[in-house]
């Protein structure tokens, strides 16, 4: 038992089931260190992991868990099929759920039969109980950075505080293939609305150019564009990263000198593996989404607005990060 869930399992469990089928990467990193601390609070354990698609590759090779099962609870009949293949029972399973609610994962949490279902009261989002909740937490009152929010039930599943970062470990095989000192610019992002102007990044890269770094452009599948405007604004040829798997780009960012980019993916990438990152923010708050890790900063506009945040803004945020005596140089 501990003081912070007041919660005690006779016996301890011996199979966990954590669910975040969601593919939002930048969410799934935000549950690692409730993750690692549940895994840390049951060490003989065997944990598994549910997960996307999207995010498979993300998590495999992690030891945060014993296994990972991947399901489409975008498909009824996907998150159906999952559930009907045989796999032993779990004594415990926590559905962590932030701002959205799923109902298949919540079927398949459901389906599970865990001996104990953790998850937040789903009528927060109006739903009715799917997961056939065991043990309902209630949604903070209160603004959390949403590590904090997946921390209180990590809590209630009988786990303590956050063990301290990184919270992604790169393939040491990859770290070799990458190169050191880069400094990446990610100007794009899915959502458009989180998309800093194209303009500034590349005011940002003519600024870490004039210092004598290597600058690298990083474009998603989903960036449409803003990989180009970037170049065109410098007037210059820029190395673009793309296409990459996401073991690899954690590679990358362990070894870069700088991480520039929107609220997005691989922004928590950069922060999870510790390389000296900077999030851009308008509309969303860092206080509740910057990326967990140990070299993280956030720039925001007074007005909260991704248009009112100057290149200069960014750079007295980024440029102390390279210096050699800052404790957050990357390693």
């Amino acid at each position: 038992m501990t003081a912070a869930s007041g919660r005690m399992f006779s016996p301890e469990p011996e199979r966990i089931l954590l669910c975040r089928p969601q593919n939002q990467l930048g969410d799934l990193l935000l549950n690692v260190p409730a993750i690692r601390s549940i895994r840390d609070r049951y060490p003989r354990a065997h944990i598994t992991l549910v997960v996307g698609r999207q995010n498979a590759a993300a998590v495999l090779g992690q030891p945060w868990t014993d296994g990972v099962r991947v399901v489409d609870t975008r498909n009824f009949f996907g998150v159906l099929r999952a559930s009907l293949r045989p796999s032993p029972r779990p004594d415990l399973a926590v559905y962590f759920t932030t701002v959205s609610y799923s109902k298949g994962a919540a079927y398949f949490v459901r389906r599970s039969r865990a001996g104990e279902r953790i998850g937040f009261d789903p009528s927060r989002h109006d739903q009715a109980d799917r997961a056939g909740l065991t043990r309902t937490i209630s949604y903070p009152d209160r603004p959390l950075h949403q590590s904090e929010v997946s921390l209180m039930l990590a809590a209630a599943a009988g786990a303590g505080l956050a063990p301290p970062p990184p919270y992604y470990l790169p393939d040491p095989a990859l770290l070799s293939r990458a190169p050191s000192g880069t400094a990446y610019l990610h100007p794009g992002a899915g959502k458009v609305k989180n998309r800093w102007p194209a303009e500034r990044f590349a005011e940002v890269a003519r600024a870490l150019l004039h210092r004598g770094l290597d600058v690298a452009l990083v474009e998603g599948p989903q960036d449409s564009g803003t990989v180009g405007a970037v170049r065109a604004a410098i007037g210059r040829p820029l190395p673009v990263v793309r296409g990459e798997s996401i073991p690899m780009l954690a590679a990358r960012f362990a070894r870069a000198a700088l991480y520039v980019g929107n609220d997005t993916g691989p922004l928590h990438l950069a922060g999870a593996v510790g390389c000296p990152t900077v999030g851009v923010y308008g509309w969303s708050d860092p206080a509740e989404w910057a990326p967990v890790g140990a070299c993280v900063r956030s720039v925001r506009a007074a007005d909260h607005t991704l248009e009112s945040v100057t290149a200069s803004d960014v750079l007295d945020v980024a440029l102390p990060l390279l210096r050699p005596e800052d404790q957050c140089a990357a390693v």
